[in-house]
């Protein structure tokens, strides 16, 4: 498997990809059968990577139906990874030669890695794993025979590729959480056992109920610098939609300095279900923040002008008042370009 990014002299190359593709497929696959490559072709080859995102990196590999696999790689970037995701849309159908992937993919079999001068056999790895049944995600500690004497950086770049060649570059992003290193040898999983346990929780996430366990319930400091009650999805993961690149907010003033009673909280939670039932596929309900006297509901959305038509009317069909003797409501909309869904970590769900 060779990995490649571009260097800087080659970041005023451009070109379109796919009309490039047709006179070089087969002199790559060439290469390959013959062993090797010559600097004109990989330059070529991250010349037309290039013209994708100056960013963009490539990967070619043994491919799961066809031969090869060609593989752009976002390496996390969610704006690369729409950027990749539009190149694969544009792909010709895949052949027995070539297959096409907008991610790296796990490797059918473990490779060595020298990382710092030092080979690492990855089918030394051992690692220990917990299962977060809110975030959805396993959290993982590893250990390597060869990472006696190395800096904590090196380590984790060792741990992050074996991660990557075992899992893929998405199963990564999606499955995994905290990435630790053990500094002591244990009994452990081995990579095989450790895929094996991140299928089994993806079928146990893929069975559950929707929503079962994933919403969590804690208390922060708002911006305001008044306390607020947050309730957010944990599961909510930035990598199942990819082009959701806005964070929308729907705060309801109620017009007094307090939390909600139980009968003021309960017809805003009957509001806040009528509009995510409006809303339909049109946004993603991420969160609810309460604090003294405003009710804040948090979505992320693809095109947040699309919401305005199921908002407006719920606007209007909403009573004035939460209750007799309370202030006429306020309704304030916020609609933030937020590619990194930087509001999670601004609630404290990641």
């Amino acid at each position: 498997m060779r990995f490649f990014k571009r260097d800087q002299q080659q970041r005023e190359a451009g070109g379109d990809f796919w009309s490039w593709w047709p006179g070089a497929r087969d002199r790559i696959a060439g290469a390959i059968s013959g062993g090797g490559f010559d600097d004109r072709l990989i330059g070529e080859i991250n010349r037309a990577v290039q013209g994708i995102h100056p960013s963009m990196a490539w990967e070619l590999a043994p491919g799961r139906s066809a031969q090869h696999a060609f593989c752009i790689s976002p390496e996390g970037n969610p704006e690369l990874r729409q950027v990749a995701l539009r190149w694969l849309a544009l792909a010709p159908a895949p052949d027995a030669t070539w297959e096409y992937h907008a991610a790296k993919q796990a490797a059918s079999a473990l490779m060595g890695l020298e990382v710092a001068g030092r080979r690492f056999d990855l089918e030394a790895m051992r690692a220990t794993s917990s299962w977060d049944p809110a975030r959805q995600r396993v959290d993982v500690r590893l250990w390597h025979p060869g990472f006696e004497g190395l800096p904590e950086q090196i380590r984790l770049q060792v741990g992050f590729l074996f991660l990557d060649q075992l899992l893929g570059e998405e199963d990564v992003e999606r499955w995994i959480g905290s990435i630790d290193l053990l500094d002591a040898p244990t009994g452990g999983r081995t990579p095989t056992e450790l895929k094996a346990e991140v299928e089994r929780r993806r079928v146990e996430a893929a069975t559950a109920t929707d929503g079962d366990g994933t919403w969590v319930l804690g208390e922060r400091t708002g911006p305001d610098g008044q306390p607020e009650i947050v309730m957010a999805d944990a599961a909510l993961k930035r990598i199942d939609h990819p082009f959701a690149n806005h964070h929308v907010s729907i705060a309801v003033h109620f017009g007094v300095e307090r939390f909600p009673t139980d009968t003021e909280a309960a017809l805003l939670n009957a509001e806040e279900d009528d509009l995510v039932t409006r809303l339909g596929d049109t946004a993603i309900f991420a969160a609810r923040t309460t604090s003294p006297g405003v009710r804040t509901l948090h979505f992320v959305a693809p095109e947040p002008d699309a919401m305005r038509a199921s908002i407006d009317p719920w606007a209007e069909a909403m009573p004035d008042s939460l209750s007799e003797g309370l202030p006429q409501r306020r309704i304030k909309i916020d609609f933030q370009h937020d590619m990194a869904w930087d509001f999670q970590r601004e609630l404290g769900v990641r």
